[in-house]
């Protein structure tokens, strides 16, 4: 996955502070490494107290901003793993404020 300069950034705190090598996060509580997302999802969505918050809740928080600042489906596919386009346009809707402005575009069309 690849991550941005603040998660990199973050990362590299926890390496410095913990003295970590390899793998930085284990299970509490078993102590392996972590092979997924689902060692500590479930636990962490009720310790935050979040109300119908689902694994696949994470792509849409990923996917939905970054398109609003106009990445391209097929990039956004590509990060996310998506095989086809048709899974991407799933999580990556287009909100009023981006339908608005793709309708104002009209505007332009119209009165040149």
């Amino acid at each position: 996955m690849p991550l941005n300069d603040a998660a990199i950034s973050a990362l590299k705190t926890v390496i410095r502070e913990w003295g970590r090598k390899g793998r930085v996060f284990n299970s509490a509580k078993t102590g392996d490494p972590l092979e997924n997302g689902r060692h500590w999802f479930d636990d962490a969505v009720v310790e935050a107290k979040l109300k119908n918050f689902h694994w696949h809740d994470l792509r849409a928080h990923v996917c939905e901003p970054v398109r609003m600042k106009g990445a391209p489906l097929e990039d956004i596919a590509d990060l996310l793993g998506h095989k086809s386009l048709t899974m991407t346009r799933r999580y990556a809707h287009l909100g009023p404020n981006k339908l608005h402005r793709v309708v104002s575009l009209l505007e332009q069309v119209t009165h040149k």
